[in-house]
């Protein structure tokens, strides 16, 4: 499944941070700061699992943790917590997806990302 990035907050997008906020477009004006906004392409549900791969305008990176509360929140309001670093052994982001390679991706306004399971 696809989205595209309509906006970027501000304070969205940091380099010295591995990670990007993704809300959808229903994000309060105090989140939309610091989030990057996307529209969803279709209206299915998502289930990421450890493995599968997410795409960033075709840059591919492999899942290697599922945060306990990701699905949920990204399929009820296109929230979820890209995380490009080392799973934590201890308390991992609860909303994240963290991904391999560790290399922050450019984002920019059009931007696609495709969420996909292995063979889809």
């Amino acid at each position: 499944m696809k989205a595209k990035v309509t906006e970027i907050g501000v304070r969205a997008l940091d380099e010295k941070e591995p990670i990007i906020i993704l809300f959808g477009e229903g994000a309060t004006e105090s989140l939309r700061e610091y989030s990057v906004i996307q529209k969803f392409q279709e209206n299915r549900p998502l289930e990421m699992k450890k493995g599968d791969l997410l795409k960033i305008d075709g840059q591919e990176y492999t899942i290697s943790y599922v945060g306990a509360f990701a699905n949920n929140n990204l399929n009820s309001i296109a929230h979820v917590t890209l995380v490009f670093d080392n799973v934590p052994k201890e308390d991992p982001i609860v909303n994240g997806l963290y991904l391999s390679p560790s290399k922050l991706p450019t984002i920019e306004v059009g931007t696609v990302i495709e969420y996909g399971s292995l063979g889809v």
